[in-house]
């Protein structure tokens, strides 16, 4: 018998979030949260490019002649190298102990023993015209034949519709030049059809292991991005190759419903980018070949939180004006250098582009932004002005002698300063921290990165905005914090490598959230943030964003005691354990929510198995057709997360049975028996067991299973309803259950 079906009203949904509410049962417990958010101090490390009045690199400077600032405040150095390449591979530096208080760290010694010099070449075919693809072309052949030194790894990507592997790090230069010539494609649609990113990177592991080199494992935290130091060549090769998987995986995971909204294709390459390569040690290079965009307000927090990424990997941006020399009557002197930084980059108080400071800063009080926006259009090549700025590189425009710039950017990645310090300020709030260098040596210059947003390891892949909800967690009273219940499960999806789909299932007691009246409609705002780590709390992905829900009076009036349930479906891969985090702030009252859940995701095997059993109030028809997720007989369950029930509900569980034999008419014969348990005590429920004949549902062979059962006659108190599922053809049986509460 298939479970009633019953009315869910309609949410107005913002990402891919699907949004459910329904009358809760009755007031219970509230589920312990524990505030386990970890921070650890850590080394703020700067790599420091040094020039005299003649542009030339000075490379014999000792640590006196730094100063840093801290938001203003002078800081110890507690450790000072000078890396310069070296033509041929060496052993790596023996780096030096931390500086005691008062003394003067000494000069290092010169050796030629550096790790691989890294360089990744990023082609923006999304914005670059086919007629100045000769240009980037041919400046990058040039490159590779006359300055890419046995020394240097370099790897190459293409961005069209999405991000595309070209070649791996590697220093042969034949490789190299076929990839550039692959990379000649003619706008973003064909280049959409180019390469596949994770066929290359596939590419890539094979040739590792070919090689005979494993990959090491590599944290996050403080120190992770020296965690190459000392491998050896056979350490630095893992590295480069764990470098490309980690690009891909990042770049997957940030690829959300609020990146493909909010920001452009680019912006998320290069922070999957500076994410894949942070655990390299060193400086590393990205040249980035494209013609510019004009980021809108709105996506100025994803500029600064890539820009951060990219400061954190020590990625020095070098962006390169692919249009070349232009005659055009609108010229950069219009919107000066200065301005164009404090217009795009952090102000110094707040680090808001939006600041009075900064709006005042141009002549007559002028609105900076206002005038670059103005000029944007003409003047594409503002953002990447900043990009460059701000990590340390240098943007090359105006220009058909594109190797130049390109012969001095080989320069610089071979010689620099590398500077660390211990922040006198170790509270991780997420707010921008300005950092500056200054020389006590008259007539040198220093580029270096201008500052950086306190967000500890381990939430590498928020946004300065979406850390500030954790901090507010951490920082919030409990009369402002809001209760939050979690489930997770675990169902099989077919891929080319073992995965699972996870559905992720959170609910907020509707009283605690504040509705604001628009009109004939009650709507409520939250920004919701998940999180996801593996086995060694390395944080894997991030989902969720703004989110709205609207009702009308009635529909309110009837929601009032119920709850708000949220649903995300993630993909994972087999074989491992996660932990979910997910924080939900109520935008109209500040208030703050967290729950944390774990689930171990096993490897398939092909004899029978179960999946997760989840337990639901409510159903609703679906429109489509064909096999959908939650779904069986066109009938969508609607999970829930708190698993609350009351006598006289209808209790609905759903879940898949996997691998069961056929017999000759290609049907199944399952039985399924069905209890109830509190405790030890089992409950009787007058459930007869029943019998499931039936094909099954490929390409993964399953039969799923969706029931409800009606509750009288309960106490109050925690219950577990027990699955047990016997394939009388194969002569095994497997059993699951899933837990809830009765209440009153």
């Amino acid at each position: 018998m298939l479970f009633r079906q019953y009315s869910a009203f309609l949410a107005l949904l913002a990402l891919s979030l699907l949004l459910a509410v329904r009358p809760q049962a009755g007031a219970a417990p509230q589920v312990p949260i524990t505030d386990a958010i970890k921070v650890q101090t850590s080394e703020v490390v700067i790599d420091a490019i040094v020039t005299d009045r003649h542009n030339r690199i000075v490379p014999n400077l000792k640590a006196d002649d730094f100063v840093v600032y801290e938001n203003g405040v002078p800081q110890k150095l507690a450790s000072f190298y000078l890396y310069r390449g070296a033509p041929t591979p060496a052993k790596a530096q023996e780096p030096s102990s931390p500086v005691p208080a008062g003394d003067t760290v000494p000069v290092p010694a010169d050796t030629p023993a550096q790790p691989p010099a890294l360089t990744i070449l990023l082609l923006d075919n999304s914005s670059v015209e086919l007629h100045n693809q000769k240009l980037v072309r041919e400046a990058s052949e040039k490159y590779v034949r006359e300055k890419l030194q046995p020394n240097e790894r370099m790897a190459v990507f293409a961005l069209g519709a999405s991000l595309h592997f070209l070649t791996d790090f590697t220093n042969d230069r034949d490789k190299l030049l076929e990839a550039l010539k692959t990379g000649d494609v003619r706008g973003s649609a064909v280049a959409a059809e180019r390469a596949d990113l994770n066929e290359g990177i596939a590419g890539g592991q094979s040739t590792l292991a070919l090689s005979g080199v494993t990959p090491p494992t590599v944290t996050s935290g403080p120190g992770a991005a020296s965690a190459g130091a000392g491998m050896g060549s056979a350490g630095s090769a893992a590295a480069e190759a764990m470098a490309l998987t980690r690009i891909a995986a990042q770049y997957t995971a940030l690829r959300s419903a609020l990146d493909r909204q909010q920001t452009r294709e680019v912006l998320t390459a290069i922070r999957a980018i500076a994410l894949g390569v942070k655990h390299i040690e060193g400086r590393k290079n990205l040249l980035l070949f494209s013609q510019g965009f004009v980021v809108s307000q709105l996506l100025w927090p994803e500029l600064h939180s890539v820009v951060d990424a990219a400061n954190r990997a020590h990625l020095a941006i070098y962006t390169i004006d692919a249009r070349g020399l232009e005659t055009r009557t609108l010229s950069g002197a219009l919107v000066q250098r200065d301005e164009m930084t404090a217009a795009l980059g952090p102000s110094e108080n707040e680090r808001n582009p939006l600041s009075q400071q900064d709006r005042m800063r141009a002549a007559g009080g002028e609105d900076v932004f206002d005038r670059a926006s103005q000029v944007g259009h003409d003047l594409p090549e503002s953002t990447l002005r900043y990009l460059s700025n701000a990590t340390g590189g240098f943007l090359i425009y105006n220009t058909n002698d594109l190797a130049s710039g390109l012969a001095r950017v080989s320069e610089e990645m071979r010689t620099y300063y590398l500077l660390s310090y211990r922040p006198a300020n170790q509270t991780f709030d997420g707010k921008f921290r300005q950092v500056r260098v200054e020389l006590r040596v008259p007539q040198l210059t220093v580029r270096a990165r201008t500052g950086y947003y306190a967000i500890p390891a381990g939430f590498e892949l928020l946004s300065p905005e979406e850390y500030q909800v954790v901090a507010q967690w951490r920082a919030a009273e409990p009369a402002n914090r809001m209760p939050l219940f979690l489930r997770a499960g675990a169902f099989r999806q077919a891929g080319p490598r073992p995965e699972y789909r996870v559905p992720v299932i959170l609910e907020i007691p509707t009283a605690a959230v504040r509705f604001e009246k628009r009109g004939d409609m009650n709507q409520a705002q939250f920004q919701v943030l998940g999180l996801v780590r593996d086995a060694h709390n390395n944080l894997m992905m991030r989902f969720g964003g703004p989110t709205q829900f609207k009702a009308t009076s009635a529909e309110y009036d009837v929601l009032k005691a119920g709850d708000i349930s949220f649903l995300e479906s993630l993909q994972l891969p087999a074989g491992s354990s996660y932990s979910f985090e997910v924080l939900v702030k109520d935008m109209l009252t500040g208030k703050v929510a967290r729950g944390e859940y774990g689930l171990y995701l096993r490897e398939p095997e092909p004899e029978l198995a179960l999946s997760t059993v989840l337990l639901s109030h409510d159903a609703e028809k679906t429109a489509r057709s064909g096999s959908q997720f939650l779904s069986v007989n066109g009938v969508k369950i609607l999970p829930s997360a708190r698993c609350q029930f009351r006598n006289g509900d209808n209790l609905i569980f759903y879940f898949d049975v996997y691998n069961p034999q056929l017999q000759p008419d290609q049907k199944t014969d399952l039985s399924v028996e069905v209890s109830l348990l509190q405790g030890e005590r089992r409950v009787n429920l007058n459930i007869p067991p029943y019998r499931l004949s039936q094909p099954v549902t490929e390409p993964i062979p399953h039969v799923t299973v969706a029931r409800f059962v009606q509750l009288a006659g309960l106490s109050p108190g925690n219950y577990a309803l027990a699955i047990n599922v016997r394939d009388a053809l194969a002569g095994r049986t497997q059993s699951a259950h899933a837990s809830f509460t009765v209440v009153n």
